[in-house]
């Protein structure tokens, strides 16, 4: 029998009664427990589990539900029955009683059933083991040969907190894990990005734009983290290095101190291998580039820039054949001294000159272009747009406010510029939210205001400014930007949700070529369009560059693969121009709303409306598979909404199923 097969009514004539109630049926060993649905808040599959030290045999320790502390019970334990290792179909039934929520280790989730007070019996004094205290009654079905157990959850969970301070410990956290469903609804989209291989975000309401990072005017006699100004549709704007605001070295600084200590570090193990050889001396040091450190800072470098990825490339080519030429040498050192001293001299000398004139070049090709990796974030902060350089931006991201936690004390500054942290994948990704108001001081910002309206010397009057800018706003598109093949795409800001990294996506049997599948976006099943299939280009691996655009298609959400998201820009309406005909004739490319002409048309983004990229078919058919993957996703899970009967005056339950 499945994991959960279905929904099961078991009155006969299928009449909801006054009588009725719902079971959430599960398995341990050879029996059938239930447990009322008004009592179960969640089931998931069973996370880490940390010990608490002197807690009763029962209790298997506490886990970490979405950053609250949950205690868990050893149902196999607690009803004297063998121990038996957790499976894939091992689930957590998180439940409620007496305002605590606790995790049960169940077996598996078999079904939701619906019941009537016919089939409740007391239950009977000997019940194959299990204590009569437990139960609060027996469920007869199939004219008695299928018996449920029904919990008394109140001793099911009881603890004495008095026994030992474990169990003390574990009936506090439960407690502590009584979120109100309204704290859970609430959310905070955010926009994440990394500086110096940390994750950061700012609330996305104060991001105004996303830009590449062009011409930055310099300006004298202003702190070190102030890049200089910056124009944007004719006006100036102060860029700040939010790396030098932090404290921390530059991009190009830290990219240098890695190369330079790689220079001596390849010097050194060259003459390693020399040694080794002349001496036949055993060799610790690796003869295998990929496997080194700095061999895995290379394979997971990841650029947009074609001059670094060339010389990149050359880096890597140049590292192979030296290390390639010690292995040989060091092969040959116990058999042919003379031979393997021969290829030290005239292969590996040489190599060496060549790999560090090859990291040296590396060094000069990012100090030219490592900006075209970084963004600048355009944040409104009190009065004014600042724009922060960043190392990248990450993704556009809804979380619940729940996992936020306030910064701790001991990780504040005098500032307060990180108002909290959260705790995502268990507590293994953290974000830290920055306060944008307290990210520079009044003082700064006096300053900055200065610089911006001195350096605006063609402005004569502000009111006359801020009417220009509001007439120039209706005026303008905001894009979000991404490349396929080394073309640029936009798609207006207003129909993009979010923007998020590639995660485990289900293929689909049957579905269009240009169909990924579905993936799992917060308990929601989302399509994932693969954009290079639906423009007939050739496929490409994802990597660290690879994101999903989710986008409302037909009034549902739909993921588009792309290579990689460029930035948020604005341009004048009056910068796009029309679809040329000849692309569109025949209602090909129906999807084209037009070319933006940016930079006086050095640069051409084509623009996509995502409500014409699929036809009325290819919608149908994306819709019921949406349809389908989230049924068979709540089958698998362990449980489904039962039909709209429910007991007179009684609310039904929600219950969240995870994966």
């Amino acid at each position: 029998m499945p994991e959960i097969e279905s929904i099961q009514s078991v009155g006969a004539d299928g009449d909801q009664s006054s009588g009725e109630g719902q079971l959430v049926v599960f398995r341990l060993s050879d029996e059938e427990f239930g447990v009322d649905i008004n009592n179960v808040k969640e089931i998931v599959r069973l996370p880490d589990i940390t010990p608490i030290p002197r807690s009763p045999a029962y209790v298997a320790g506490i886990c970490n539900l979405r950053g609250s502390v949950l205690p868990v019970i050893d149902s196999r334990i607690r009803f004297s029955m063998d121990v038996k290792e957790a499976t894939d179909h091992t689930r957590l039934l998180v439940v409620e009683t007496g305002g605590m929520h606790t995790g049960l280790i169940v077996d598996n989730v078999r079904e939701v059933m619906l019941i009537t007070d016919a089939h409740l019996e007391a239950p009977p004094a000997v019940c194959r083991g299990v204590d009569k205290e437990f139960l609060s009654g027996v469920v007869k079905i199939d004219e008695g040969r299928r018996l449920i157990l029904t919990l008394n959850l109140g001793e099911v969970i009881a603890i004495d907190v008095g026994s030992s301070r474990g169990a003390g410990a574990a009936a506090g956290a439960g407690a502590g894990a009584n979120l109100s469903r309204q704290e859970a609804a609430e959310e905070e989209q955010l926009v994440s990005f990394k500086v110096a291989g940390e994750e950061y975000a700012f609330d996305i309401a104060k991001v105004r734009e996303i830009l590449r990072v062009t011409d930055i005017t310099e300006v004298p006699n202003v702190p070190e983290y102030v890049r200089g100004l910056f124009t944007i549709r004719n006006q100036l704007m102060p860029i700040l290095d939010l790396r030098r605001l932090l404290g921390i070295p530059t991009l190009v600084s830290e990219h240098h101190k890695t190369i330079e200590s790689e220079i001596d570090r390849h010097r050194s193990w060259a003459e390693s291998v020399t040694h080794a050889v002349e001496s036949g001396a055993h060799f610790t040091g690796s003869t295998d580039p990929r496997k080194t450190s700095f061999g895995k800072w290379l394979d997971e470098y990841s650029t947009s820039s074609i001059d670094i990825e060339t010389a990149l490339k050359t880096l890597k080519r140049c590292r192979g054949d030296l290390f390639d030429a010690a292995r040989r040498a060091l092969e040959l050192k116990g058999t042919s001294k003379e031979s393997a001293l021969s290829i030290l001299d005239k292969e590996a000398q040489p190599l060496l000159k060549t790999t560090i004139d090859s990291l040296s070049e590396l060094k000069s090709v990012i100090e030219v272009h490592i900006s075209e990796d970084q963004r600048v974030m355009v944040v409104e902060a009190d009065t004014m747009n600042i724009g922060y350089l960043v190392d990248g931006v990450d993704e556009v991201i809804r979380i619940p406010k729940s996992v936020i936690d306030g910064t701790p004390a001991v990780a504040s500054s005098k500032r307060k510029e990180l108002r909290g942290v959260a705790k995502l994948n268990n507590g293994e990704r953290l974000i830290m939210i920055m306060d944008e108001s307290a990210l520079v001081s009044r003082e700064a910002s006096r300053v900055l205001s200065d610089i911006q309206s001195g350096a605006a010397s063609t402005t004569k009057d502000n009111s006359a400014q801020a009417k220009s800018l509001a007439q120039q706003s209706q005026a303008e598109e905001q894009l979000v930007t991404f490349s396929i093949n080394k073309e640029e795409y936009g798609v207006r800001i207003m129909q993009v949700q979010e923007i998020n990294r590639v995660t485990d996506i289900t293929s689909v049997p049957r579905s269009p070529h240009f169909v990924d599948g579905v993936t799992n976006l917060r308990g929601n099943v989302i399509p994932v369009i693969n954009i290079r299939e639906l423009f007939g280009l050739e496929n490409k691996d994802i990597d660290d560059r690879t994101r999903i655009i989710i986008v409302d298609i037909g009034g549902a959400k739909t993921g588009l693969r792309v290579d990689q998201v460029n930035e948020v820009l604005r341009l004048m309406k009056q910068d796009i121009e029309k679809t040329p005909s000849i692309v569109t004739a025949g209602g090909a490319n129906r999807y084209m709303d037009g070319v933006c002409k940016i930079d006086s048309g050095k640069r051409m983004v084509v623009l996509l409306d995502v409500e014409r990229i699929l036809d009325e078919k290819e919608l149908k058919f994306l819709s019921e598979m949406a349809q389908e993957s989230e049924s068979g996703r709540q089958d698998a899970n362990g449980a489904k909404a039962l039909d709209e009967r429910k007991k007179p005056g009684k609310k039904k339950p929600q219950v969240e199923i995870t994966q």
